[in-house]
Formats: structure tokens, C-alpha cells, sequence
């Protein structure tokens, strides 16, 4: 029996694609191997979304290709196959380069032509979460962005097969993630959308969570008001993820981001309106090409306005082939980390300010993760996360004691 040793980076989507080809791997006759020089052939399945990330998949690479045994093959999939793949046959030229269509996986092991997707039975990296992608690609052409380049144009999953990943995902998980590129369009390819494909999931039996990935600003708008509603089940996790990118107008076209700061805010206010206890995460990247100290501080002020529960800050980097990495105002590292650095200690104060609102209170959780240090981290039903003793796996009561600017501390109160 063949052994394969494999390795997933990125986003949720790339890491339940990893658990995909695990799964399919051991349903025809791999073994996995959690030693790289035991061996025959060794996957990773990598991620170019920022330089660093590059430059770490391109390390570790090299590193697996040092210990493995002789014979074994190396084969890389994913975002850096498809969009490096001159570079990284040039800087390896003994390895397999393949792409994100994971059928060429298939091939380059020996084994007939397999669709990828929600029908394969994976393998779990957590033990009480299930990731499901639910669509590849999307609608969107952003001018910093490589993951278009790698994926393409969107192509939902249709609901039957997701509604049967999900049906398998409960039989052993009690938190589930839907995830895609941009969970905002799924399903305008084959005439449907997210809210109803998560009608006929949220019919299905059982103490649960869903916990929605993200969605563009844009796309959002379109499906809201029929979506929103759903969220008065306990079972779909009260977070949502939009990302707003810049507080520039300015910055944004020249992101072809497909809308304002206007209408982003308006989206904000509309979802507050109607479910006050929404959480909100959003993304900025600093550092665009062009990007004036003016713009900067239109960023700073979105995010005291709008003040989020989480932001992820990225500073830009050029990505190969994409429009961005020609454009002209390309800023110094120097001031691309000041301004990161600098908007982080803002988002700091804006999380502690309205985390501290919460000590006192009481929530109901569900316990699904081992925390980083000591614990487990339990999760609110708007996905605020709760450090404390015990409980995994199961639902509880809990009161949050302390406030830190990304997590919280708390006690269980009973168990349901």
C-alpha cells in the first residue's frame, strides 16, 4: 500500500479541500503517513494570497524535498501551483506542479479522473468541526488579487450535494463551516443562492451551529433581506464576515471592488438595525498602490465609526500577474508596516472598548475548540470566542469574567 504524508495552508476553503483529498486518498488504497520520509509520495496543498505566504510555501517546499526518501514523488496543488508554476519548476525541478483543479491530482497518481467535491467523505483536521466548501471562484475581478488567477470563475455546488456533506458532517460534528471564495455569490451560476440552499440545511434535525464564511460587500447586498430572517435560529451563528478592504473610495475603485464606503456602511447599519448582536469582522488591506496618507486615515476613521468585533490587516504586496503589481504609487515597506502598525493599535482599542461590555453577561456556547494554551474555547451564538475549563463538545451556559481585545475569559454556568 502506498503512503502518502500530506499538508493543507490558507484559507477554510483550501483546508477543507485538504481534508477531501485526504479522505479520497484513503478510500483508494493510500495510507497516510505522518512522516515525510516514510513516505511515497508527499502533497502540499499551498496558498499564495500575500508574499510571505509565498515565500513560507516556497520554504517548506524545499525542507520536504530534503527529507523525503528517494523515490518519493513531491506533488503541489493549490493557489501557488496555479499562478507560480514557471518559478517553482525552475527553483525544483524534480517536483510535480499541478493546480487547484485537484482532478489532476488524480492523474498524476495513477488513479482514474474524480470530481473533487461536497460528495467526497473527508477527513477531519478538527474534531468537532466540518468544513464544507460549497462553491470554487468567483464573480469578482480584484486588481491585487492572485486567488482569481488560480481559481476562476465561480462554480457553486449544487444544493443536493452539499445538503448530503452536511448531512454526513452531523453524524460526527456539531459546528459546521460553509465555505467558498465568497459565500455571497454562491449559487448565481446554476439559479440559486445562499439563503436557500441554508433553508434546506437548517431543516435538517439537530443541536447544531453553521458558522457562514465570507462575503463581499456587493454580493451581500443582494441576498440580505431574505437572509438576515434566517438568522433567528439559534443553530446559525449570528457572525458575519464582510470585507470592506479600504475606507477610501478612491483606493476601492482602483481595487474594482464594485462598491463604495457608503454603501458598505449602509450594509453595517442594515444588519445592525436588524440583529444588534451581529458579529462583524471585515478585512483592510494598507499599503494600496496610491494609497495617500488621506486615504489612510478614511481607513482610521471607518473603523472607529463602524467599529467592528474583528479585522484582519494585510499589508499589500504585488502578486505575479495581477494588475496591482504594474500600478504606479507603489509605497515603501517602511510605510506599508507604519500604517499596519498603526491601525492595528486602533483596532486594539475599539475591540477592548466594546469587549468590556460583555463581562457580566451570559451566553449559551458551544464548546468546539481546544484553546491555544490551557482550555477550550466555546463559542457564543454570535461566535464571540470564550475561554474556559471544560465542556468540549457540548452546549452550555456560560458568563464571561474577563475581556481581552480578541478573546474572553468565563465560567460555565450549567450544561444544556
Amino acid at each position: 500500500m502506498k503512503k502518502f504524508f500530506l499538508e493543507g495552508y490558507g484559507c477554510s476553503l483550501n483546508i477543507g479541500e485538504t481534508e477531501q483529498i485526504a479522505g479520497f486518498l484513503k478510500r483508494n488504497n493510500f495510507s497516510k503517513t505522518t512522516h515525510v520520509e516514510k513516505a511515497d509520495f508527499i502533497i502540499i496543498n499551498t496558498c499564495s494570497v500575500k508574499m510571505v505566504t509565498e515565500q513560507r510555501m516556497i520554504s517548506r517546499i524545499k525542507k520536504l524535498s530534503e527529507e523525503k526518501k528517494p523515490k518519493a514523488k513531491v506533488l503541489v496543488v493549490g493557489c501557488l501551483a496555479a499562478t507560480n508554476k514557471k518559478q517553482l519548476r525552475g527553483l525544483f525541478p524534480s517536483i510535480v506542479i499541478l493546480d487547484t483543479k485537484l482532478e489532476s491530482l488524480c492523474k498524476a497518481l495513477g488513479l482514474k479522473k474524480n470530481s473533487f467535491s461536497p460528495k467526497i467523505i473527508e477527513e477531519k483536521s478538527h474534531k468537532m468541526i466540518s468544513i464544507i466548501p460549497i462553491s470554487v471562484g468567483c464573480l469578482g475581478n480584484c486588481t491585487y488579487c492572485a486567488t482569481k488567477l488560480a481559481r476562476g470563475k465561480l462554480m457553486s455546488y449544487s444544493i443536493k450535494q452539499i445538503n448530503e456533506s452536511f448531512k454526513r458532517a452531523l453524524k460526527q460534528s456539531k459546528e459546521i463551516w460553509l465555505t467558498s471564495q465568497d459565500l455571497g455569490c454562491y449559487g448565481f451560476d446554476i439559479k440559486t443562492n445562499l439563503v436557500e440552499l441554508l433553508k434546506v440545511l437548517l431543516a435538517n434535525k439537530g443541536e447544531y451551529r453553521i458558522r457562514l464564511g465570507m462575503m463581499n460587500p456587493n454580493h451581500f447586498k443582494k441576498i440580505r433581506s431574505k437572509l438576515l430572517p434566517l438568522f433567528v435560529d439559534d443553530r446559525l451563528y449570528k457572525f458575519l464576515h464582510l470585507p470592506i478592504q479600504s475606507g477610501s473610495d478612491k483606493i476601492l475603485k482602483k481595487m474594482n471592488r464594485f462598491y463604495t464606503v457608503h454603501e458598505f456602511e449602509e450594509n453595517i447599519n442594515y444588519i445592525r438595525k436588524k440583529i444588534p448582536e451581529m458579529s462583524i469582522s471585515t478585512d483592510i488591506i494598507v499599503g494600496f498602490p496610491g494609497e495617500t496618507e488621506t486615504d489612510f486615515k478614511q481607513s482610521l476613521s471607518l473603523v472607529k465609526k463602524i467599529k467592528p468585533n474583528i479585522l484582519n490587516i494585510s499589508r499589500f504586496g504585488k502578486r505575479k500577474g495581477t494588475i496591482a503589481e504594474q500600478m504606479l504609487g507603489q509605497l515603501t515597506e517602511k510605510d506599508k508596516k507604519a500604517r499596519s502598525k498603526e491601525l492595528f493599535v486602533l483596532s486594539r482599542r475599539v475591540f477592548l472598548k466594546r469587549n468590556k461590555q460583555f463581562v457580566g453577561q451570559r451566553f449559551n456556547a458551544l464548546v468546539s475548540e481546544k484553546a491555544q494554551i490551557n482550555g477550550f474555547v466555546a463559542r457564543t451564538d454570535n461566535y464571540l470566542p470564550v475561554v474556559v475549563e471544560s465542556g468540549f463538545g457540548q452546549i452550555v451556559e456560560i458568563e464571561v469574567k474577563e475581556a481581552f481585545f480578541h478573546f474572553f475569559k468565563g465560567k460555565i454556568i450549567s450544561k444544556k
